[in-house]
């Protein structure tokens, strides 16, 4: 993104503010001024007034010359010939501000342009103040710190420029409360968007940044955003313990890897650093369609949630072993075979609003003691016998079939043979008979 305040001796029309309309009521007319920086455009609405106000401030503390903007008139002042006029007069004042003010554009201008939502000096500037009048409060009360990419991107670019931290002469707006924050904040989330932010052309989504300078972050949620934009997990690998992915990804492998080529050898060898700390894991509400076989890179996990997706099959989820909790609800899986050879050491596995139609792959599941299976097309109780009796009664179990009979009948199955088989193993010699339900 380019900016005003630092390159404008030759202003030129890749760096413009112009007033490109105006709407009338019948107590005043407000002009739309219409901001270009670089490839990024704006507007903003203001009124008169507004315009003499703000000429004012720079009277008083630029010595900009009293006449320089169009004067007021009282009467004759709605008509259409008047408005069009004033409209050119008050962007030739615009203009021959800027140009004046450029390579130090004050306060009250840039505020009065939006440069302190859409220019990366005014957006830093903003973000800086706010972290000097709370920063100190986020990070002793341990707050999640919600960003968009356009702040993180902002504040990618304003450090690479050679330009000193509190260019603004305002100690509030000082770089050094960012830096500062950022290196011992814990908690973060980003939020982006697809849509245009504000009334401006830019999309966050399509803006690179980097989150090298977070030294210290122990969870990270990322909503809505481009992954690929992301720069610096390497850093945030080493101390990262929640990760959450929501409506952001495809495939696991663009999160945990992005645009890795190559990072597994021939023998099978990883050749990239895992995510060695994370212990929580949500890619839930996303648009995964498989458990690709980036997950490994995730060994030390423990809760996975991929609820809200697109899967299909549980695959390469073996590489997890200290996994023990996971959400897979909400998706499309039908057919789960042989899952104690996937999910060895499961507690809890939550598996709701899928199309299962049989739990005979459930079977050898020994660590298991939540399972939940509710609304899905599961019918048959047959499906359920090959479930261990011992495993059944300290199964934690939400089963609903097509019908209040069909659920009943499961349930008084389950109980009788699980205690049938308990005191059949036990030392007590009576003879024991069941009569079923």
């Amino acid at each position: 993104m380019a900016h005003f305040g630092k390159d404008l001796d030759n202003f030129s029309a890749a760096r413009t503010v112009q007033i490109i309309g105006s709407e009338t009521n019948e107590h005043f007319t407000t002009y739309t001024i219409e901001v270009t920086v670089g490839s990024f455009t704006w507007t903003v609405k203001h009124r008169y007034s507004e315009f003499h106000e703000l000429h004012e401030k720079l009277v008083m503390g630029f010595k900009l010359d009293k006449s320089l903007l169009p004067p007021k008139k009282l009467f004759g002042n709605q008509t259409e010939a008047f408005i069009k006029k004033r409209q050119n007069d008050l962007q030739v004042y615009l203009q021959t501000v800027l140009h004046y003010l450029a390579h130090h554009p004050p306060p009250c201008l840039t505020f009065f342009l939006d440069f302190h939502l859409y220019e990366i000096h005014g957006i830093t500037q903003a973000l800086a103040e706010d972290l000097y009048n709370r920063g100190e409060t986020i990070l002793q009360s341990r707050e999640v710190y919600q960003v968009t990419p356009l702040q993180l991107y902002s504040l990618t670019e304003r450090l690479k420029l050679p330009e000193p931290t509190c260019d603004s002469g305002d100690v509030k707006k000082d770089l050094g409360h960012i830096l500062d924050f950022i290196t011992r904040t814990k908690h973060l989330q980003i939020c982006g968007s697809t849509d245009p932010v504000g009334t401006s052309n830019i999309n966050m989504n399509q803006l690179r940044f980097d989150l090298s300078l977070f030294k210290s972050l122990q969870s990270l949620e990322v909503i809505s955003c481009n992954f690929q934009m992301v720069r610096g997990l390497e850093t945030i690998k080493q101390t990262l313990n929640i990760f959450n992915v929501y409506r952001t990804a495809k495939t696991i492998k663009e999160v945990v890897l992005q645009d890795v080529a190559r990072w597994k050898g021939e023998d099978g060898t990883q050749l990239v650093g895992g995510w060695d700390h994370v212990t929580h894991a949500d890619f839930s509400h996303n648009f995964i369609k498989e458990i690709d076989d980036s997950v490994p890179i995730l060994w030390r996990v423990e809760h996975v949630n991929l609820s809200h997706n697109q899967l299909e099959g549980v695959q390469h989820l073996q590489h997890l072993s200290q996994m023990t909790h996971l959400d897979l609800s909400h998706n499309r899986l039908r057919v789960l075979d042989s899952l104690h050879t996937k999910l060895g050491n499961l507690k809890c596995l939550l598996l709701s609003e899928n199309c299962i139609e049989s739990l005979q792959g459930f079977s050898k599941l020994f660590s298991l003691e939540i399972l939940d299976v509710s609304d899905n097309k599961i019918a048959k109780v047959s499906s359920m016998n090959s479930m261990d009796a011992t495993l059944l009664l300290c199964l934690t179990l939400r089963l609903v079939v097509a019908t209040y009979v069909a659920l009943l009948y499961i349930y008084c199955h389950l109980v009788v043979t699980t205690y049938v088989t308990l005191l059949a193993q036990s030392v007590w010699s009576v003879p024991i008979t069941s009569h079923g339900c």
